[in-house]
């Protein structure tokens, strides 16, 4: 049986650092029949360079710069290969994991397959634990859309997606703001029309470094929240009912980092909506906070966390689990 070819779909902006590597993690894979596809996003740096010196090895397309969205979807229009597989910039992968995935789909039958992923300090030059260590992703497999209703725990550079599918679902969605659920976005709509499959081997790294984008929380919970509205309508009463929960849930984050900003304006919105859409005590306390000054809301935040102590405060204002949120363009 033929193999068939998949297209590996690499981001590019001033990641000159870090490209390389994610190149070679491709070019190293043990799946015979990948082609690499680097599109460079407008890079000010010495990325240009170095995807010229690999010449016909990968295939790159240079753009104005439009932001990590954009190139993946020239990237998508691109490819040649009957799978796409995505990898950030700073990721790489390890020899295997190719070989894995296409034999998981040709088991499974699952249209999108992804892999456990461990996590690399690029300060340290060590691995270290997860960002979220509360995050599954094992299980998402099957027919996922209800489960990722409520979070994502897949990563980027770890998916492989049957190329016909975009067809079906479209691209990474643009009118999204900035590096932040496009990706979470888009695995909704997957889930749609394809099961998951998942290998549970370690063949995917996320790197975690300085030089990554800053992660505008505010901007990736206004965001998720947009994702979810949209859903909302079409959903059956009782799932309906659980994800209202999870808004209301998700705008009180929003309110709490707007009061962090000290935009209590916002604040005091982002309360009014948690309060509507699930009536609490917490979010009708939390909007009364909302008028006082940035001093006060300090001394409240200081009673507050010596009353529930460091780690109950530390749990309530992680940040949900809804995309990559990572800054490559």
């Amino acid at each position: 049986m033929k193999s068939p070819l998949v297209s590996a779909i690499i981001p590019v902006f001033n990641g000159a650092q870090y490209v390389a590597q994610a190149i070679e993690s491709v070019l190293a894979q043990s799946y015979p029949c990948i082609e690499v596809i680097a599109i460079d996003d407008g890079s000010t740096d010495e990325s240009p360079e170095i995807l010229a010196r690999y010449g016909t090895r990968i295939c790159c397309i240079r753009q104005e710069n439009h932001g990590v969205c954009a190139a993946r979807n020239r990237g998508i229009l691109a490819a040649r290969g009957e799978y796409v597989a995505f990898l950030d910039q700073d990721d790489w992968w390890y020899p295997q994991k190719i070989e894995r995935q296409v034999a998981a789909a040709r088991d499974s039958r699952a249209g999108f397959v992804h892999t456990q992923t461990v996590y690399f300090d690029d300060v340290t030059q060590s691995f270290c634990p997860p960002l979220d260590p509360e995050a599954k992703p094992e299980e998402y497999v099957g027919w996922c859309f209800e489960k990722l209703l409520f979070g994502n725990a897949i990563c980027n550079s770890s998916v492989v997606v049957r190329r016909e599918l975009f067809a079906r679902v479209g691209l990474c969605d643009p009118i999204i703001e900035g590096n932040t659920v496009q990706d979470y976005d888009l695995w909704l709509r997957l889930a749609t029309v394809t099961p998951f499959a998942f290998v549970a081997e370690p063949l995917t790294v996320f790197r975690l470094h300085p030089h990554q984008g800053t992660v505008n929380r505010r901007m990736m919970l206004r965001e998720q929240i947009k994702v979810l509205l949209r859903r909302l309508p079409g959903l059956p009463h009782e799932l309906r009912h659980s994800v209202t929960h999870r808004l209301a849930r998700l705008y009180d984050l929003l309110g709490s980092y707007e009061l962090d900003y000290h935009d209590h304006r916002a604040a005091r919105r982002a309360f009014a909506q948690s309060f509507r859409w699930e009536p609490h005590v917490r979010s009708l306390c939390l909007w009364f906070v909302t008028f006082l000054s940035a001093g006060g809301v300090a001394s409240l935040r200081r009673l507050y966390a010596r009353w529930k102590g460091p780690n109950d405060v530390r749990k309530e204002t992680a940040a949900p689990h809804g995309g990559n949120c990572r800054g490559t363009s």
